[in-house]
């Protein structure tokens, strides 16, 4: 046994395959936008496809539009499909229950925040953002699947803080900014608080979503001015696919429960900031997530708390030379699949399907330090692991 003292991420925690139901809106699922895009690059599911396939995960969503009073008129009403994202159920042919989803995402709308979330809508007496959530969960879970739940934390309506016609001006979009990481974040905590109050045995976690696109506008910008007309395409406020990639982003890596790879192209239907800064991004949503807890130091986004410690066993004359300088040559005796490899700090700096015996890895363009590798023996099919220096 060796003893791997390496703060990564959690990489053995996330659930999977991610089998992702929505109970969510335009602000997740924003179709057809103003702007054309290339296929559904103004949904977070398409982004969250690309991710988990570039990590070598797979990832399957559908869902519903509508706000939490029309998500309450169980049972659902499965209304969303996508150019290459793999649907996760058919409604016409199989039962929820039946269709193995284990993530359930849900949204409130991004105006109600003028009152508490357990207080009634004016148009639905009886019924308050908490109640019709509680509804909507008490059915899934009757369905006997028992998935993990997190709410969608978006971002507020921009309206009312434009004295003209959108975009913003600098000073107004400060005056949003200040509402999105106060008195709106602090309904979305309430929100969250109050429903697990009424339901303390639910999986039920939270993804601040809107404050974290807001820090990063505020991070890549800075100093600068903001291409609100590349980011934004109305006062709603809906998204461009930038929007929705940092939305997803930040979806990603709760749910995932580690970072993003840090190999993912960026397509240039993203704004180009985004792309050249796509590294320190992640580390600051990454950041931002660890930082988001209870009072308790419980946190509200993770199910299994990141940066552990693990004592795993490594294989030895498997793989060499260690130290190396860039090259790492497998020598096992059964095909080596879905190799992953982490930095130092936990970041996924390389994926690859599948690698035959005596296959080679080129790492040359890795800076040199600690890296700590994941695989599957193509016969047993059990994780293994291995730590490597590179010189």
């Amino acid at each position: 046994m060796v003893l791997l003292l390496l703060s990564i991420n959690s990489i053995f925690a996330q659930v999977s395959p991610i089998r992702n139901y929505i109970f969510g809106h335009s602000l997740l699922d924003h179709r057809p936008p103003i702007n054309p895009t290339p296929s559904d690059e103004t949904t977070v599911p398409h982004w969250m496809y690309l991710l988990a396939q570039e990590a070598g995960y797979d990832y399957y969503a559908g869902g519903q539009y509508g706000f939490l009073p029309q998500h309450a008129n169980v049972p659902p009403n499965a209304q969303w499909g996508y150019d290459i994202v793999p649907g996760v159920w058919d409604q016409d042919y199989e039962s929820f229950a039946d269709a193995d989803i284990n993530t359930i995402l849900i949204t409130a709308g991004n105006f109600m925040q003028w009152q508490a979330p357990d207080v009634d809508y004016p148009s639905d007496p009886g019924l308050s953002p908490v109640s019709a959530t509680l509804q909507v969960f008490d059915w899934v879970e009757a369905q006997g699947d028992a998935p993990r739940y997190y709410i969608y934390e978006n971002w507020p309506d921009m309206a009312g803080y434009l004295a003209n016609d959108f975009p913003p001006t600098t000073s107004e979009f400060q005056a949003y900014s200040d509402y999105t990481n106060g008195a709106f974040h602090q309904w979305w905590i309430d929100y969250q608080d109050l429903v697990l109050a009424q339901r303390p045995d639910l999986n039920v976690k939270m993804i601040p979503v809107g404050p974290i696109i807001d820090r990063v506008i505020q991070e890549t910008w800075s100093g600068q001015n903001i291409p609100f007309l590349q980011l934004y395409e109305d006062d709603a406020p809906h998204g461009r696919p930038s929007i929705y990639f940092l939305a997803a982003l930040t979806t990603y890596m709760a749910i995932q429960e580690e970072k993003a790879p840090i190999s993912f192209l960026i397509p240039n239907v993203v704004h180009p900031d985004i792309q050249q800064n796509y590294s320190g991004i992640i580390d600051l949503i990454w950041d931002e997530l660890l930082a988001f807890h209870f009072p308790s130091g419980e946190s509200r986004v993770f199910f299994n708390q990141p940066n552990s410690i693990y004592i795993r066993d490594t294989p030895k004359d498997c793989w060499g030379p260690n130290p190396g300088f860039g090259e790492l040559l497998f020598y096992g005796n059964q095909a080596a699949e879905r190799i992953r490899i982490f930095n130092h700090t936990g970041q996924l700096v390389r994926s690859i399907q599948k690698l035959e015996p005596k296959g080679l890895i080129n790492l040359e363009a890795l800076p040199a330090g600690a890296y700590f590798l994941q695989y599957q023996s193509a016969f047993s099919k059990q994780l293994q692991y291995f730590t490597w220096i590179k010189q």
